[in-house]
């Protein structure tokens, strides 16, 4: 089997907390593929001379336009001889991965999590190598989307994805003085909600299922243990035990709707809808990464509230030492269609996005760009300990990867699998919480089972 370098390798994020005071450094060049795929350094062309038009696909409906066609309209002041469409998709994963066969998949995009390290020169025109992109960008997230040295995407922005969206005004309402720290807490505080408020708990999204992949981004920072991803799981049976981190993050998931403290039906839920609940305060908390923090602001401010009302807490688990541990990892990757017949004007618009657009300030996100300061709206985090995914050791380079694969999990997709929590907890399945745990070690074990026959052939 062919190794592969998993896409969350990023390790020293505290390193990268240290770099908000450092220059930029300036890069001259655009890379391309040759005919034989090999690297070709070209000096950039003017931008006057950048021309074409380029479809951008999106998983942003929400901005689709207004704040991207801001973007587009800053964009052509310098590049004024580029067309910039866009086409906004809600079922992003799902239909950008229906696409990639036909090859009609815009010129640039968001990356799916569905291709494999080993298919990205298949699908994606190649931006450089780390060694020639780590002067401008953080080099930790130049990995998340790169094979053997050669980086397929760049990041849009890094969201902490250990953690919930809250209102405070719910909150002090219910009588909650002090943010839970451990599951056990947070339940006692959706109790107190669902008490004293009108407020809707918390709400799980579920009919939207890519929500429930927003709890799988939780794991990492429950194990409190960078290397636990991509050289201890990928590795382990019975992944998904009382006292695993998988097995206790989903379980914060499964008490919650077993005990009353959600929606009153989750199947027939509305992603738009939930961010202006939240808003209002018809909702008091999500499970989502730091990136929904300022929609949820935007929508707040649109209706006349106060947007600080919206805050952003950490996941309520700790480590044996009482420490709150956050996790953190990249959004969607910016990726340049290996087909596009206007390659020159999507890499100009991919780097404008990136480096000048201030995207990742208004998505409330960590910018990658080297001397980009950390975004105050997530200052409450200060004190936690933040943790990022460390690479993993060569043997077991892509093996996590293989392994979820071969389960057919899903667990960053927002699958069946996951739904299966919500539906146990509700009643719609006659299965306990240990039986579902049991059938995801069961597909776990017989997928590490089956990598490790023929990892090392």
């Amino acid at each position: 089997m062919r190794k592969r370098v998993i896409s969350l390798a990023l390790a020293g994020l505290m390193t990268m907390f240290c770099l908000g005071g450092c220059g930029e450094a300036k890069d001259d060049t655009t890379k391309s593929s040759g005919g034989d795929g090999a690297q070709v350094t070209t000096e950039a062309p003017a931008p006057e001379e950048v021309s074409g038009e380029i479809t951008v696909l999106t998983h942003r409906t929400d901005i689709v336009d207004t704040k991207l066609a801001d973007y587009a309209a800053e964009f052509n002041k310098t590049y004024p001889n580029v067309k910039v469409s866009f086409e906004a998709m809600e079922d992003y994963e799902g239909d950008v991965s229906t696409r990639l066969q036909t090859g009609d998949y815009g010129d640039v995009f968001m990356i799916p999590n569905t291709i494999p390290v080993a298919e990205y020169a298949d699908f994606l025109e190649p931006l450089g190598t780390i060694d020639e992109l780590k002067g401008k960008y953080k080099e930790e997230f130049l990995y998340t989307k790169q094979s053997e040295g050669t980086v397929y995407g760049i990041p849009s922005g890094v969201n902490i994805n250990a953690g919930i969206v809250y209102n405070k005004t719910v909150f002090e309402e219910a009588g909650i003085t002090e943010l839970p720290k451990t599951p056990e807490e947070f339940q006692a505080a959706l109790q107190k909600i669902k008490d004293n408020t009108d407020a809707i708990p918390l709400y799980t999204n579920t009919h939207d299922a890519w929500c429930m992949a927003q709890w799988q981004g939780c794991v990492s920072a429950a194990s409190a243990d960078p290397t636990y991803i991509n050289d201890i799981m990928c590795n382990e049976k019975d992944a998904f035990v009382a006292g695993k981190p998988g097995y206790e993050v989903y379980k914060v998931l499964y008490d919650s709707v077993a005990n009353g403290l959600t929606e009153e039906d989750p199947f027939t839920t509305e992603w738009e809808g939930s961010k202006v609940l939240c808003a209002k305060g018809d909702i008091a908390c999500m499970v989502l990464g730091s990136w929904a923090l300022s929609q949820i602001q935007e929508i707040a401010t649109g209706e006349g509230i106060d947007p600080n009302t919206i805050s952003y807490m950490p996941f309520p688990i700790s480590n044996e030492a009482g420490e709150v541990v956050v996790g953190a990892s990249p959004d969607y990757c910016y990726g340049i269609n290996v087909n596009s017949e206007n390659k020159a004007a999507a890499r100009a618009f991919l780097d404008f996005m990136v480096e000048q657009s201030g995207y990742a300030v208004d998505a409330g996100e960590i910018s990658i760009v080297i001397g980009d300061a950390f975004p105050t709206s997530l200052a409450d985090f200060e004190n936690c300990a933040f943790q990022v995914d460390e690479p993993a050791q060569p043997e077991n380079e892509g093996k996590w990867d293989a392994v979820h694969n071969e389960s057919e999990l899903g667990l960053w997709s927002g699958s069946e699998y996951q739904v299966m929590i919500v539906e146990a907890a509700f009643g719609n399945r006659d299965m306990t919480y240990d039986d579902v745990m049991a059938e995801w070690n069961t597909r776990w074990n017989d997928a590490v089972d089956a990598v490790n026959a023929d990892w090392d052939k």
